[in-house]
């Protein structure tokens, strides 16, 4: 064999160990290209399912709280009337939550909150002009919002979820059914996490704003919210005065009960 075709059996042989060579690594570099593309599609799968299930975006919310509410509590209608399509996007956020079992109670009651303060804006904006929300027919009765796909009304959400599967008694110290003797809406959306707070913030100045409860050493008067839904509070306390006294600056001992202030 001469020289010119050992060079070039030499030459093949060597071309082919470098095939082989190259052909492993592409081999090696596609499975990490499909793996780490599969392990990252599996990543935002279960960020999106996390975002879905468990987690409300309620930056809408907020900042609707600020631009559109009073630190008094009033609510300015008409502005949220103007900015109906971004108020829309939060409706759609609320309608299309679903609860499951992650959920803790606080953020349940959070969420049903929301829901009913939100709501009740959603019913006067689109019945303006109105002077009370008593010109629309049975207001609290209406179905007219899904959540998860369930036709609900006001009063559902009120009675049989916040009252019924909750029992907690400052949810009435924290929903707002569009009225001036309602306690007021909070510039911050209500989430698990501030929940407690804002339920003790909420009912101890609710309790002790005259307006609502007057309370003297000799006499008391308090709001309707009290005779409305007794056996909310004496499942809490014991008795509606029990319940009171815990959050009045002057608690109620041995004065004459003068009766309930007219709801306005």
């Amino acid at each position: 064999m001469n020289i010119s075709l050992k060079m070039l059996l030499l030459v093949l042989h060597s071309l082919n160990l470098i095939y082989q060579y190259y052909e492993k690594k592409c081999a090696l570099l596609l499975l990490l290209v499909f793996s780490t593309f599969s392990f990252a599609n599996n990543l935002n799968e279960y960020a999106v399912r996390d975002e879905i299930e468990v987690k409300v975006d309620y930056s809408i919310r907020s900042m609707l709280l600020k631009t559109n509410i009073g630190i008094d509590g009033n609510v300015n209608y008409a502005n949220f009337n103007r900015d109906r399509e971004v108020f829309k996007k939060f409706l759609r956020i609320l309608s299309g939550t679903k609860i499951d079992n992650d959920w803790t109670n606080n953020e349940k009651i959070a969420f049903w909150i929301n829901i009913y303060n939100a709501y009740t804006i959603k019913l006067i904006i689109d019945n303006l002009p109105l002077k009370s929300i008593k010109e629309i027919k049975r207001p609290w009765d209406k179905k007219f919002f899904k959540i998860n796909r369930e036709l609900l009304s006001l009063g559902d959400v009120e009675h049989e979820i916040l009252r019924k599967r909750f029992k907690e008694p400052r949810i009435h110290f924290s929903i707002n059914c569009a009225s001036k003797s309602c306690p007021r809406i909070v510039q911050i959306p209500y989430k698990g996490k501030n929940l407690d707070k804002l339920l003790e913030r909420q009912t101890r100045e609710y309790i002790n704003n005259s307006k609502h409860n007057k309370i003297s050493n000799k006499s008391y008067q308090l709001s309707k919210l009290f005779s409305w839904f007794p056996k909310d509070f004496k499942q809490a306390e014991g008795s509606i005065e029990r319940f009171v006294s815990k959050y009045s600056k002057r608690p109620i001992e041995n004065q004459e009960n003068e009766g309930f202030i007219v709801y306005d």
